[in-house]
């Protein structure tokens, strides 16, 4: 058969009303958009696994599955029009509004990437910090695209979502104030702050004996005032392995006594 029998074979034989020139015609487009779709996935993949690699961002998986996605939706609004006969902006508003309700029930889920991806690139804290938020102290052990772990005074491991933790104030410690009972105080004002630093190691002296850290001393930083107070938070170094909260709950009971404390 020449070249022009074939040809004018496959012009006139149809299947469903499609003749064979236009479907090899759309399987050669498909096949063509497929490979280019393959290829640059590869080799963005090789240059984001390299780089997420040099940033030490975990779980890159996750990226790069996002990537995958990207490109394949665009391989696929390619191939749309030519071969389907499908408008890509009828196919973008249908899959909004299918993406739109989907959206919705995993707000959650999407909050929580996006926090976790922060935390991860800009690294405003990671493994091994000591941090405080909401009233909860404790140290970092991981942190992934849903939650970080965060293993609090009692050896238990908290999975924090990552979405409250970038929604949070938190305060990251400093070396000076690791393993220290940190406790919120409101001082009196006219206060000495001096002389309340000195009862204040007497307190911690008495109140938690060998817990506290022989070799640093307590110390009071003023947060801010208020009308009625000084607005303050004190210090404890404690020696290494003591539990903060049940530090703290000695250290309050013995300030309690103390006459520049503002009681509630």
């Amino acid at each position: 058969m020449d070249m022009d029998a074939f040809w004018q074979f496959m012009t006139e034989t149809s299947i469903l009303g499609i003749s064979l020139a236009d479907v090899m015609g759309k399987l050669i487009l498909v096949t063509v958009v497929a490979v280019i779709a393959r290829m640059a996935e590869q080799a963005l993949a090789r240059i984001m696994r390299h780089v997420i690699d040099r940033a030490k961002i975990p779980s890159a998986s996750f990226l790069v599955n996002v990537v995958r996605g990207v490109i394949w939706s665009l391989a696929l609004m390619t191939v749309l029009e030519p071969v389907f006969g499908v408008q890509p902006t009828a196919f973008v508003a249908t899959l909004g509004v299918g993406s739109l309700a989907l959206s919705m029930g995993m707000q959650d889920t999407v909050s929580n990437a996006v926090g976790g991806f922060a935390l991860m690139t800009t690294k405003v804290i990671k493994v091994g910090d000591i941090i405080t938020f909401g009233g909860f102290t404790g140290t970092v052990a991981d942190i992934d695209w849903r939650s970080t772990y965060v293993v609090d005074s009692y050896g238990q491991v908290n999975l924090i979502p990552n979405s409250i933790i970038s929604k949070t104030a938190l305060i990251k410690l400093s070396d000076a104030t690791k393993n220290c009972c940190v406790l919120p105080l409101a001082i009196e004002h006219g206060t000495d702050l001096e002389q309340a630093q000195l009862e204040l190691m007497q307190v911690a002296s008495e109140c938690l004996g060998d817990w506290a850290d022989p070799k640093r001393d307590p110390w009071i930083t003023v947060v801010n005032l208020d009308p009625g107070s000084i607005n303050a938070q004190i210090s404890v170094p404690l020696m290494h392995g003591v539990s903060a909260d049940h530090a703290r709950t000695r250290i309050a009971g013995g300030l309690s006594k103390v006459s520049w404390v503002r009681k509630p």
